[in-house]
């Protein structure tokens, strides 16, 4: 039998170390972006830490102080109990954005889009805020013309999600006697949806990264409220499954806006 002739490589030995040289370089470049992607996961997971410790520590006192009490009377428990309950409610969110996020990143997050009245729908959920008393301290503003006659297919319950979360982000970022805005308008076929507040507002250094997973702004944490920096990368998360895009723009010590785009409806 004939020896098998000797096969020359298509490549020469050049092109075989550019070739190498360029997946080394993309090696690294995936090794990079893993190694960022598990920093921003320790993160995450170091702020909920952070954040559940707190409401943790103030159940467990609560519990205690109402163990030590020989006499339960309502003036002495009430406001303990009141306290227990508004920690089970933070407790309660951070949960549900954990599980949010997990559901999304893994695809079995169920939604139910149905096309909605979007002008009466937005009054609808300010109404809702003016009688929180959440908001007692500050100025709620509707920015929408008397007639606004576009719809939106979209899931309510999500669209009241995205709200909550830009409303409580005002909130948060804001201070008694300054006010939120909930506004909206149609240009070039698309719907935008804003929420403006006059409080603190965001440093320019800050502005890139606060729609990234557990960013948090740690001078502006509240008391009380989760600051896990999962609210506005969920918020962005809902606005790009409908096929919206969400943008802030901001100017220190003047306040922020948040403006959502979604295009309309093809007729």
């Amino acid at each position: 039998m004939s020896k098998k002739e000797f096969l020359k490589p298509d490549l020469s030995i050049e092109q075989l170390s550019e070739e190498l040289v360029i997946t080394n370089l993309k090696l690294q470049q995936a090794n990079q972006q893993l190694q960022q992607e598990q920093q921003a996961r320790n993160e995450m997971f170091s702020n909920i830490s952070h954040d559940l410790r707190a409401p943790v520590t103030a159940i467990k006192n609560s519990i205690a102080l109402l163990s030590a009490l020989d006499d339960y009377d309502s003036n002495t428990v009430q406001p303990i109990v009141h306290l227990m309950e508004q920690r089970v409610n933070t407790l309660e969110k951070m949960i549900n954005d954990i599980f949010f996020l997990v559901s999304a990143e893994n695809n079995f997050l169920s939604i139910h889009p149905e096309e909605i009245p979007l002008g009466f729908f937005l009054e609808d959920y300010f109404f809702s805020q003016e009688a929180d008393c959440k908001y007692d301290d500050r100025h709620l503003h509707l920015a929408l013309a008397e007639y606004f006659p576009y719809t939106l297919t979209i899931d309510p319950h999500q669209l009241q999600r995205i709200l909550d979360n830009l409303f409580t982000n005002a909130w948060k970022y804001s201070k008694s006697g300054d006010s939120i805005t909930l506004g909206a308008f149609c240009k070039d076929d698309t719907i935008f949806i804003y929420v403006e507040d006059t409080g603190i507002g965001i440093a320019d250094a800050h502005l890139p990264n606060i729609f990234k997973r557990s960013y948090v702004v740690d001078s502006a944490r509240t008391p009380g409220v989760s600051s896990t920096g999962l609210g506005l990368s969920i918020t962005k998360a809902l606005v790009e499954l409908f096929d919206g895009t969400i943008s802030c723009t901001s100017t220190l010590g003047l306040g922020s806006r948040f403006t959502i785009a979604f295009p309309l409806p093809q007729s």
